[in-house]
This record gives structure tokens, sequence and C-alpha cells, in this order.
């Protein structure tokens, strides 16, 4: 070998060891960097050269940059973020609505509805009385106040659960617009270094992995090394194109029920497609805003509005219907004038427990307060016992009574309460276990880099050797011809 060789050997190796700790360097620098994949510079035998004696090397180079990488970790962390996101945004959800129902206090709906009807037992004692009367009547106009002020809160609710799923169609939209870029970039950056390669993909497994949060996204990687994105079955990133979302509402004429729907559009703003996330933060949103609480769901689901809905619909009925069977202290007559205690549903305007309110004809009236079954007969109570009996009659509603009822809605609430809080603990307890497993194959560990820097820098110093000593030696050499 000549010298000449013996240098170019000596510089081969000098660039690649400096290169090993450029990769080590950044790795290092990157320890806390999130999403990041530590690197691994692949060194490699350059091609032998022919000789008098035959091959001899002729240095090393580097190869490439390896990715530390495992898809199969990148794909059960997304699909557990995907679930983790979903029960937080349940736990959200269903902690506000129990703080609508205020039952945390001596003042909430349950509480309201078990005096109205008190009021009328101690009427039964004095049916006689205008105050026991005017009780009855503060005592409905606070129970009609609880059902108000919860279905109000619930209706804000759901006002602010549609302006979060407009909000998060407006961020998934950058984020499948941002993926698309990183993969036209991915195209552009192939005719560089391979590191700037890693960088992109570390950069579109974030966003990918930020994507996942909001819903069950699957991700294909093409030939190209392109990502395709999909969510429920929908391809909405192919290569460096991104489709768009919109959440659209429509409602029914019949039974003026509004439905959110997620569906892509084209170019023109027309809808492709209707998408069905199972998972994340906008399949949890898109549950409650349309059964939940949605008064009018037609689905079936537990509606917490329409079991609202049922309960103040049937007091109404209930008490209306006893009520046009008795008679005021004023009323005269073989036949009860049909007095309404409550405004009475029609086809137009339904009761609920937004819409429940006293009747017109009795709100400034107490006196004409049925409470007797036969006329002129001031003492006679068989009407008011009978609408306070209303509060145990266990064939109310559903086979319950109003108090049981009432109940079953709280503890079907608090049921998917504590589903949600469980369901976020184990998923995360599971993601605490997927990050430490994907991180002891892509993440930094500074001891392994000390190693390495230690590694290239003895690599570095023996080339610098080599390239001191033949420098010697060619100088001995044309110092022995003078």
């Amino acid at each position: 070998m000549s010298g000449f060789n013996a240098l170019e050997i000596g510089k081969r190796s000098l660039l690649a060891h400096r290169f090993g700790l450029d990769v080590t360097s950044n790795n290092i620098a990157n320890v806390n960097t999130p999403g990041y994949s530590r690197r691994s510079a692949v060194l490699k035998e350059t091609t032998p050269g022919l000789t008098d004696i035959g091959l001899m090397g002729t240095g090393v180079y580097v190869d490439r940059v390896d990715r530390m990488h495992e898809a199969f970790f990148d794909r059960e962390i997304r699909n557990n973020l995907s679930r983790q996101s979903g029960y937080n945004t349940d736990t959200q959800t269903i902690d506000r609505i129990e703080a609508s129902f205020n039952e945390s206090s001596d003042y909430g709906l349950d509480q309201s509805i078990r005096s109205f009807f008190q009021s009328f037992e101690d009427l039964a004692l004095r049916p006689e009385s205008v105050d026991k009367r005017n009780i009855v009547l503060n005592s409905a106009q606070t129970m009609i106040e609880q059902f108000r002020a919860t279905a109000q809160s619930l209706a804000t609710q759901r006002d602010d659960t549609k302006g979060r799923i407009t909000t998060g169609v407006t961020t998934v939209n950058a984020l499948l617009g941002n993926i698309a870029e990183i993969n036209k970039n991915i195209i552009i950056g192939k005719a560089q270094s391979a590191d700037d390669i890693a960088t992109l993909l570390d950069q579109r497994d974030v966003a990918i992995e930020e994507l996942s949060k909001f819903a069950n996204v699957q991700v294909t990687i093409d030939d190209d090394g392109l990502a395709n994105v999909a969510i429920g079955g929908n391809t909405l990133v192919t290569g460096t194109i991104a489709g768009k979302l919109e959440a659209r509402e429509t409602i029914d004429p019949i039974s003026s029920e509004r439905t959110l729907n997620l569906v892509q559009v084209n170019d023109k703003g027309a809808a492709v497609v209707t998408l069905n996330p199972t998972s994340g933060e906008m399949a949890s949103l898109l549950k409650h805003y349309n059964v939940t609480l949605d008064g009018n769901d037609s689905s079936g689901g537990f509606s917490v509005v329409g079991e609202l809905n049922s309960l103040a619909d049937a007091i109404v009925d209930h008490v209306n219907t006893i009520s046009n069977t008795g008679y005021g202290l004023n009323d005269s007559g073989p036949a009860p004038p049909g007095r309404n205690f409550f405004t009475p549903a029609t086809a137009a305007v339904p009761v609920t427990a937004m819409t429940i309110s006293l009747d017109a004809a009795i709100v400034d009236n107490p006196a004409d307060i049925p409470t007797a079954d036969t006329a002129g007969a001031p003492g006679n109570n068989v009407v008011a016992r009978q609408i306070a009996a209303i509060m145990n009659d266990n064939t109310f509603l559903n086979n319950a009574t109003p108090a049981e009822f009432y109940s079953s809605i709280l503890t079907r609430v608090g049921s998917m309460g504590s589903e949600a809080r469980n369901g976020a603990t184990t998923t995360e307890l599971i993601g605490t276990q997927l990050d430490a497993q994907r991180e002891s194959i892509n993440g930094v560990s500074l001891d392994e880099e000390a190693v390495n820097l230690i590694k290239y820098q003895k690599g570095f110093e023996a080339a610098a050797r080599i390239i001191n000593t033949t420098n010697d030696m060619l100088g001995l050499i044309i110092n022995m011809g003078r």
C-alpha cells in the first residue's frame, strides 16, 4: 500500500468518525425533545482496491443513518391515545352534567319535587286555607324553576359541545394539512441527507399522534415512504393531498331533532362521506351532542335531557289528570270545571323540562286549586290527597315513583362518569407502559451515547495518528532522496 493510500484511508476514517460524533452529539442534544427518535450512524467498509498481491481495503464510509423506530408501538400508542382522549372528554362532560343537577346541595330538583308533593299533603290537612294554597303555588314554581335551570344548563352544555366540535374540526384539518406537507417535504428531503428525512419522520409521527387524540386513525406507509392517513376507514391524507372535514347539522322536520355529523367535503364544499369515529375526543363530543344532551334523540341511547323531559311531562300529566276531576273553593255545579294545574301539552308545544309552567287560570287564583271531589265542600281534601299520593305511586313512570325515576337518571349519569374515569385511569396506565417500551427503543440513553462518544473519539484519534504516522514516513522517504 502506498503512503498516499494510507493518507486517503486516514482521511475517510476521520470523516466517518467525525460524522459519528455529530450523530451522537445530536442524540444527546435532543435527549428531552418530544417525539425525537434516536439516530445511529452505520459505518461500512469502502470497496477494496486491487493490488499486486490481491484486494486491499481502502477505508470506511458512512453508509446511512438509522432512525431507531418501532411501528408496532406507534400504532398501539395511537390507539390508546384515542381511547384515553375519549374517556377524558367523557369525564369532563359527565362532571358538568352532574353539576347541572346540583344534587350536592339541599336545593336540587329532587328536593323541589318532594316539596311540591308534600305541599299538597299539607294542603290536605287544611284545604280551606288560602295560605296553604299559596304555599302549593310557591312550591310548584320552585320546582318549575329547578326544572328550567337544569334544562338550561344542559342546553348551554350542548351549545358548548357544538363549539368544541367546531374547534376540533379546525384543529384536525390543520393536522391533516401538516401531515400532507411533511409528506411533500420527505420527497424533497430524499435528495438531501438521511438525517433530514429522519427529522421529518419524527415530525410526522408527532402530528399523527396528535391527530389520534381526536379520532381513531389508521396509517399506512406507501413505497415512497409517504403516510396515508384514514379516520374511521375513510382516507383523509393520500401522499401530499389532504382532505377537509366539516361539522354539519341536520334538523328533522317532524321531530325537530338536531343531529351533528362529521363529513368530508370536496373542493366545492359538497359532502363526500360521513365519518363515524369510534374513539377520541370527536367521537365523545358527537355522542354527547347527538344523544346524551339531545332531548329529541331517536337513537334509543341514554339521553339525560330526554329522561328529564319525560319526568316533567309525567308530572304534568298525572297532576292535571287528577286536577281535572276536582273542585276549588268557589266552584259549584254538578260537574267539575276541568281545571288544569299545569299548562298542558299540545301538539305544537310538548311539555319539557324547559317549557313546564303553571296554568294561567290558577296562577293568581289559589282558591281555584282543585282539592275536593265535590262542589261546595271547602273541607273536602280527596283530590289534594290524590295528588300528594303521586309521590308514592310506583307506576308513575317506568314502574317507578317520581323520586325513584329521578334517582335512576342520576344513577345512570353517575355510572357513565364512573366508567369514563375508570377508562381514563386504565388507558393512562397502559399509555405509560407503552411509552416506556417505545422509549427503550426510540429514546436516547445518555449512558449509551457517552460510550459512543468515547468510541468515535478514539476512532478519530486513531485515524489522526494514521495520518501523522504516514506523514512522518513520507517525510523520511523524501529526506532520504536528498
